[in-house]
């Protein structure tokens, strides 16, 4: 039989037992003879269900019940009815007592045998219940049920006998060692139930106390606790029927105990001083985890975390430690104590080995004085070094460089210690040393060795200066010193005379001093020198600056495509001569078919153009030149091509047929023809004028017209800086005098092929200005000529000067603008001269003192003159200002005269058409710039009479 509750039903051939999981217990006993019929035994759990049973089964197939009473207690009165009389068995009338058994009961009449279920069984369910069944053939049956029902005890309480409050889950903390003792109390239950201490599933006691009635207790004593008890699991039992379950309380024991161990984890090596290292101490055996503190040489460290393993038995602390130079030698502990026992800690030490880079101090001889070091003096430095472990190497620096041991130069590197025999200025700066070991390099503190050295020129400065006359321009001169008190000298130095300039002119601050200087005639273009004094002695050599005049410059040289691409070309030139001024560089773009200016750009510092955006595969011209204050430069034209984009190459790759390619062929062939008889024809024509050239007869004579006067002077002067100026004051005399009363500024041509005019030329054919005309400037009265003409580069072979050009340079001050004052006391320059010169001939040789120099009787006499080089040499005799056997000329010029004396027969005029200078390179510090200031040479490279004058003649707007 089984119910809900999962009963399990023992049946046996004369004395039957059901036993339940849900607390019943059914026993049968036969009784031979009694009229009440069989006794059944049943014990149900109180609030369980109780299933009494009825047999209703009989023999005779064709009989069944009509009527089940059910009975209590011998009361005539039945509790509850089954009655089918009246209907089918499947549609029965059922009764219950309300009073005492409610809607709690129902009759099972399928179950075998049929049972009356009385569900929620409560105490007063108990008693003896007495089941008729009445048969519409077979006699009436009776059976009898004694229904018992078990109380179960109240959950079990645990007591502590220290407090006598309840324990509910846990008891303790107990140390180890010590006794525990509880009292476990269990009240009701019926009947009267055990009381039993069980741990870990052995039993520990089962002697039960019954204190008061419905009270039953038990109490457990452990008089020494140890590790083993900790979180054991106490349960405390009571039970009072092996048909029901039996109800405890359990609790778990917490102890606490010491540490057993502490332990530095690691191998203890050297640490390295400022790098970050995670030390770890582990204590085992403490429970609560263990307070573990980190202390070094007693001070305690507090940058230590704590943790605790999953067993809960191992602590692990981690510190985050950052040894220094100073901890070696020093012990690092790790100390473990339980923070609820009072016991002596536990301790674990390190002695530390800490390596470190060295500390390096640097300090200057003892008996040096740091301010009071000349130039020429003996330095040395000390290097006091500590360092763990010592060091292998110590090595020098002055200014971030490496100082090497060299005795030679006065510099010895021994050990620790550096010296310095003689120190120079250059020698000023930082000094360090670096030693070096394992752990790294350390470097020293720096110390400033400070030379004392009187004023030298300090490096990075502008040395030319260029400015149009009357016009003011602020000469920088800046000094490198120690001590910076310095006291400023200017001068102005024409290579003929040497000018101090007031200080009125001179603003000096500190190690510079600006001067401000007006050049008002070509004679004050030239060079300053600038020198400073202190108290250890004056500059020995000054700073040189020069003063040249200012013009537009020089195009960009050497210009090429560097870079091409299908959007991008970059071009890069060399700069030209700035002219004297800043000058900045432009490029422009535009579409070689269209000539539409496409990109304009301009660069400050060089000649270096990217040129973007531009469209693939086509053509572009493109002119560079450079600008400054004065003006631009001559353009250079250059083409380039971008190149085509490779999907564009994709999309048309298709050849031509063979037959056009035949076709062009002889096109080509045709051109290629053509241009070769043009540069034969070329060659032939060049080589016919150079003969003819050699061949020309040099006893020609001819008239030259000199004029004597000009319509402004003044204004053509302040025009025309690049003229020969007259000189009153030549040594020689006026040009009157000598060549026969021309008067002053005059020029007189006598000769047998000279014709002597008065009046001026005002034509070409006159010999005037209309024609090819020379306006030379000479500002000094050495061996250096200022060139009108642009410099070449060396060894680039220069054009001719084409007849009919009139090479004229201007330097000329803004109209309207009120000239500045000059900075120099210059007289204002005499009247200008003026010479027509034709640039057939290549000129004469330069003066030396008087002897033949020529088969055709050519004499040349001493001069210091103006006139060096090929031109002096070429119209010496029309320039110098002296009297030639035959011919009478004079010339006034500013220095001493130079005297060409050809024999009376042949005239020095003969040709002078074709008396010109030969082109040839300019001397040393000529520039390419018609402005060009002129330049002192360097000690190699001497200026002598022979040097060309000019070269690369260019034709100048007037």
């Amino acid at each position: 039989m089984s119910g809900q509750d999962g009963v399990r039903l023992n049946v046996g051939s004369a004395r039957m037992g059901w036993h339940r999981t849900s607390g019943v217990t059914l026993d049968r006993v036969e009784n031979i003879g009694s009229p009440a019929g069989p006794l059944f035994m049943i014990h149900v759990r109180k609030g369980g269900r109780a299933e009494l049973p009825c047999d209703v089964h009989t023999a005779d197939p064709t009989d069944r019940v009509v009527l089940v009473l059910w009975y209590k207690d011998g009361v005539g009165a039945p509790i509850y009815s089954y009655d089918s009389r009246k209907s089918k068995m499947n549609q029965v009338r059922d009764w219950a007592d309300k009073k005492s058994l409610g809607g709690r009961a129902h009759f099972d009449l399928q179950a075998s045998p049929a049972e009356l279920v009385i569900d929620s069984v409560k105490a007063d369910d108990e008693g003896l219940y007495r089941c008729r069944v009445d048969f519409k053939k077979s006699p009436t049956r009776n059976a009898r049920t004694n229904l018992t029902v078990v109380v179960p005890p109240h959950t079990p309480a645990i007591l502590s006998t220290d407090t006598g409050q309840p324990v509910w889950t846990t008891v303790g903390p107990y140390n180890e060692g010590e006794s525990m003792s509880l009292i476990c109390e269990v009240n009701g239950g019926k009947p009267t139930p055990r009381v039993t201490w069980w741990m870990n599933g052995r039993l520990l006691d089962d002697v039960s106390e019954r204190p008061r009635p419905h009270l039953v207790t038990n109490r457990l004593t452990i008089n020494h606790l140890t590790r083993s008890h900790l979180q054991a699991n106490l349960v405390c039992e009571a039970s009072n029927s092996n048909n029901s379950l039996p109800v405890k309380s359990d609790i778990k024991i917490e102890m606490n105990f010491k540490p057993l161990s502490v332990n530095i984890l690691g191998s203890r090596e050297p640490l390295s001083a400022g790098k970050k290292y995670e030390l770890v101490c582990q204590s085992v055996g403490a429970r609560p985890s263990a307070s573990l503190t980190w202390w070094l040489d007693g001070v305690q460290l507090t940058n230590a975390s704590t943790s605790t393993a999953s067993s809960g038995n191992i602590t692990l602390s981690t510190l985050t430690f950052v040894p220094k130079d100073s901890d070696g030698g020093k012990y690092l502990k790790c100390l473990s104590e339980s923070p609820v026992i009072q016991h002596t800690p536990l301790e674990d030490k390190w002695r530390l080995e800490v390596y470190y880079t060295p500390k390096v101090q640097l300090a200057l001889g003892s008996n040096l004085s740091p301010e009071e070091i000349k130039e020429g003096d003996d330095v040395y430095f000390e290097c006091n070094v500590r360092a763990n472990p010592w060091v292998y190497k110590v090595v020098w620096h002055h200014n971030g460089m490496h100082v090497n041991h060299n005795v030679s130069a006065g510099v010895i590197v021994s050990n620790q210690s550096l010296v310095i025999q003689r120190v120079k200025r250059h020698q000023t700066g930082l000094y360090t040393c670096v030693a070096s070991n394992i752990e790294g390099d350390g470097q020293s503190n720096a110390v400033n060795l400070r030379v004392q050295y009187a004023p030298v020129c300090a490096a990075g400065q502008i040395h030319v200066y260029g400015a149009a006359r009357h016009e003011e321009v602020s000469v920088t001169c800046r000094l490198d010193a120690v001590p910076p008190v310095v006291h400023f000298y200017w001068r102005f130095n024409s290579s003929g005379d040497v000018v101090d300039i007031a200080e009125s002119h001179v603003a000096t601050q500190g190690l510079q001093s600006s001067l401000s200087y007006v050049a008002r005639t070509e004679l004050d273009y030239g060079t300053l020198l600038c020198w400073g004094e202190n108290h250890l002695g004056r500059q020995r050599e000054p700073c040189v600056y020069k003063v040249v005049p200012a013009g537009p410059p020089d195009p960009p040289d050497n210009c090429s495509l560097i870079n091409q691409t299908t959007e991008t070309l970059r071009v890069k030139c060399q700069p030209g001569y700035d002219g004297g001024l800043l000058q900045k560089f432009i490029i422009e773009a535009y579409e070689a078919e269209t000539m539409r200016l496409i990109l304009n750009i301009s660069e400050n510092s060089v000649p270096d153009f990217s040129l973007r955006g531009l469209e693939s595969g086509a053509s572009y011209l493109l002119f560079i030149y450079g600008a400054n204050e004065k003006g631009i430069s001559e353009k250079k034209q250059l083409q380039g091509y971008t190149l085509k984009d490779v999907a564009e190459k994709r999309t048309a790759q298709v050849r031509p047929p063979p037959e056009e390619l035949v076709s062009i062929t002889p096109i080509l062939a045709v051109v290629v023809g053509v241009v070769g008889s043009l540069v034969l024809v070329a060659i032939v024509a060049v080589v016919v004028v150079s003969l003819k050239r050699k061949n020309r007869p040099r006893n020609k004579n001819i008239t030259l017209h000199i004029q004597t006067s000009l319509a402004d002077t003044r204004d053509l002067d302040d025009k025309n800086p690049d003229l020969i100026p007259s000189n009153a004051s030549s040594p020689t005399g006026s040009g009157g005098e000598r060549g026969g009363g021309g008067g002053e500024g005059s020029i007189v041509g006598v000769g047998s092929g000279i014709d002597v005019e008065h009046k001026p030329p005002t034509t070409p054919e006159e010999g005037g200005f209309g024609s090819v005309h020379i306006c030379a400037s000479v500002p000094y009265p050495t061996n250096v000529v200022y060139s009108t003409y642009p410099r070449a580069p060396r060894g680039v072979p220069a054009p001719n000067p084409q007849e009919g050009e009139l090479m004229y340079a201007e330097l000329a001050f803004p109209p309207g603008a009120s000239y500045p004052p000059g900075t120099l006391p210059r007289r204002k320059p005499d009247h200008t001269i003026y010479a027509q010169l034709d640039h057939g001939v290549p000129g004469m040789p330069s003066t030396v003192p008087c002897v033949p120099v020529s088969s055709g009787g050519m004499i040349e006499c001493p001069t210091s003159g103006l006139m060096g080089g090929n031109l002096g040499g070429s119209v010496a005799g029309v320039l110098s200002g002296s009297v030639c056997p035959g011919m009478g000329v004079g010339i006034s010029t500013m220095a001493a005269p130079t005297t060409l004396c050809p024999p009376a027969p042949v005239s020095a005029m003969a040709d002078i058409n074709r008396m010109a200078y030969t082109p040839a390179p300019p001397p040393h510090g000529f520039g390419g710039h018609p402005l060009t200031p002129p330049v002192l040479p360097e000690e190699d490279e001497q200026v002598t009479p022979d040097t060309p004058l000019m070269k690369n003649p260019k034709e100048s707007e007037v």
